[in-house]
């Protein structure tokens, strides 16, 4: 699936969603982020280059029409830092995490690489960034499992259980919203 299609996908899913037309400029930048970071983290799985090598470029040719189909003027290019560094700097450890939560008879090498970098992205945000709502995080990761046409289901169904078990225990079991 190419770039721009995913980003319509994602676009126009929030677009269609009363709340989502609504959403403040601050989420709908770092939505962009989180689709920017998840879309180079599987540009550098599938070329095999060194996911920081291929930053540079990745951002020249596809920040500006991330942004653009997200209606906004520029990403959250500090959050998409974040999360790129973050998954570089723990990539190990959180493929560990994923495979230590997979049903048995399942290993990390059936995932397939897309569903593999959204939950990179998603754990590391539930792990590393605890300033952001878990739900929120879970509900941004689900849109863009869903724009990339990949299990929702699973991608959810991991990161909640995660967010659940480890990392957000007590502000998964209170009543809330994402932000």
């Amino acid at each position: 699936m190419t770039q721009k299609i995913i980003v319509e996908n994602l676009s126009q899913r929030h677009s269609n969603d009363k709340v989502g037309s609504l959403r403040p400029t601050a989420v709908r930048r770092r939505a962009a982020a989180r689709l920017a970071s998840v879309q180079l983290g599987y540009s550098a799985e599938v070329t095999g280059q060194p996911l920081l090598e291929a930053m540079p470029a990745f951002l020249d040719n596809y920040a500006d029409d991330i942004a653009r189909q997200l209606r906004v003027k520029k990403m959250d290019s500090e959050h998409f830092y974040a999360v790129v560094s973050g998954i570089n700097n723990r990539k190990v450890e959180l493929d560990q995490l994923i495979a230590n939560d997979l049903s048995e008879g399942w290993t990390i090498m059936r995932i397939a690489r897309t569903e593999l970098v959204i939950l990179r992205a998603g754990i590391f945000e539930l792990d590393g960034m605890p300033h952001i709502p878990a739900r929120a995080v879970l509900s941004e990761y689900a849109s863009i499992a869903d724009a990339f046409n990949v299990d929702v289901r699973f991608v959810n169904a991991l990161l909640d259980g995660l967010a659940r078990r480890k990392f957000r225990t007590s502000e998964m079991s209170a009543p809330g919203k994402a932000d």
